[in-house]
């Protein structure tokens, strides 16, 4: 018979509330067996005016082998949506790694709070990073991967040594901190050292320089899509016919906004006639209290509209066919539904307001928030087939769509010739156009163009040196 493992259950809503003898207004009754025990008592649920950061959505719990809640690590996710309420969707990355760790230490007989061993090489925190590290060597896991479950661990232990309240004071230290320094490049382009704190259980990601690499640092690694994808791709999507998809797209190649931003537009904001906006382009104010999403909760910065886009968006979301998917929505023809909806009225991505909004107790809760996953299945069972019939072996993601907005305004503006002289009001408009925060990224997406021509043409001169060579010696 199958011994079951650990796995994370997702609860589609969380509420904390304090347990109560006695029942009262409101209480929750639990009445069930433990171990041949009958148990009851009542839950009492916090009071309204602290219920919004009582109740969370979408919370995960990590559970042992026969379906318990692993305290320890349930108690630092809670610790961690009280700390951030409005950042839960990383707690679904943690309570991964932390199902990991269980299963190493259920596979290995361990117990979780036993650092008993003056051998510091048989303590858990050591032998599990031995177990990742053996994984990344026989190539049957990525070193980011590792890196992410090894820092869910140790920032377990830490809330657990930290917290007076969980009484944890292992024996013997899980890990030797250490400080290390990491260089960067501050706001004018000078070379600095920021000193961290790391362990020496941390699994580092090893860095190399690829002078090839054809991707840009954004928040990820994007690749800009070159003239002839960007040409086979639209033919694709027009092709294809979902309007809905194709204009997701021509909002990221036309504004450089990520997925989270195009998906969480409101259809109130392209309700006017074009005719009646006297300035373009459109300045659309997106982040934290507009209902638009933006990466890192960016406040007060708008996404610049052009007046074809604009026109291309005020026809769709005035149509007949939008009107009755809002029709069957919440929200219904109120100006802040989304723009993009489904054919059953629902969004492609709900915003964090949305998401973190109380519900009523009559509301059907779904077991996740919808975060992209429709337009993603798009794009790899629909549009990547259908481009790889004119450039084989062709992919992308959403994202590289931004990438491609930054490369291809850099190339239309400051031109292949005059980028000194009109480098640094390129560099300040670009910045503001991609909401970065520090001009250094702004700057690869200026540096990545002429990069790769430089790069192509010194490899080409020094290729037909090599051949004459080669030649002239046979």
């Amino acid at each position: 018979m199958s011994v079951a493992k650990p796995a994370v259950h997702t609860l589609p809503i969380l509420r904390r509330s304090k347990v109560s003898a006695t029942p009262g207004t409101g209480f929750i009754p639990v009445d069930h067996q433990v171990r041949g025990q009958h148990v009851k008592y009542w839950r009492e649920v916090a009071p309204d005016k602290e219920s919004k950061w009582s109740t969370f959505p979408q919370f995960p719990l990590v559970l042992n082998g026969d379906g318990s809640p692993w305290a320890p690590a349930c108690l630092w996710l809670l610790d961690r949506a009280r700390a951030r309420p409005l950042h839960l969707s990383s707690l679904s990355s943690v309570a991964q790694g932390l199902r990991d760790y269980l299963g190493f230490l259920e596979d290995m007989g361990l117990e979780w709070d036993d650092f008993s061993s003056v051998d510091k090489y048989l303590r858990p925190t050591y032998l599990y990073k031995t177990r990742l590290q053996d994984l990344i060597n026989r190539g049957e896991a990525k070193a980011s991967t590792a890196s992410r479950k090894m820092s869910a661990v140790i920032g377990m232990y830490r809330f657990l040594i930290h917290d007076m309240k969980m009484g944890f004071v292992p024996k013997n230290p899980p890990w030797v901190d250490k400080e290390i320094g990491l260089r960067y490049r501050d706001d004018k382009g000078f070379s600095q050292v920021h000193i961290v704190a790391s362990t020496d259980i941390a699994i580092h990601v090893p860095k190399r320089d690829d002078p090839w690499d054809a991707t840009i640092d954004d928040g990820g690694k994007l690749r800009p899509l070159l003239s002839e994808e960007q040409r086979a791709l639209v033919a694709a999507l027009k092709k294809l016919g979902n309007r809905d998809h194709e204009l997701m797209h021509y909002l990221a190649l036309f504004t450089g906004a990520r997925e989270q931003t195009v998906l969480t537009l409101r259809w109130g904001h392209f309700q006017t006639p074009p005719s009646s906006i006297t300035q373009w382009p459109l300045k659309l104010l997106c982040g934290p209290g507009t209902g638009i999403d933006t990466k890192n909760d960016v406040p007060n910065v708008y996404l610049v509209i052009p007046e074809f886009l604009y026109e291309w968006l005020h026809q769709y979301a005035c149509s007949e066919r939008l009107r009755s998917r809002r029709d069957k929505s919440k929200l219904g023809q109120h100006p802040m539904n989304y723009l993009f909806l489904s054919n059953q009225g629902g969004p492609y991505y709900e915003s964090k307001d949305d998401r973190n909004a109380m519900r009523g107790a009559d509301e059907v809760l779904r077991r996740s928030s919808p975060t992209g996953q429709n337009l993603r299945s798009f794009i790899k069972d629909r549009v990547i087939p259908e481009v790889r019939k004119t450039i084989p072996g062709f992919k992308y993601r959403f994202h590289d769509l931004r990438a491609t907005f930054g490369v291809n305004w850099v190339v239309h503006s400051v031109g292949k010739e005059g980028a000194k002289q009109k480098y640094m009001w390129a560099r300040e408009q670009l910045r503001r156009l991609m909401w970065h925060k520090h001009p250094t990224t702004t700057d690869r997406y200026l540096e990545y163009h002429e990069h790769m021509h430089q790069l192509e043409k010194a490899k080409a001169d020094w290729d037909r040196v090599l051949q004459a060579l080669v030649q002239s010696a046979t």
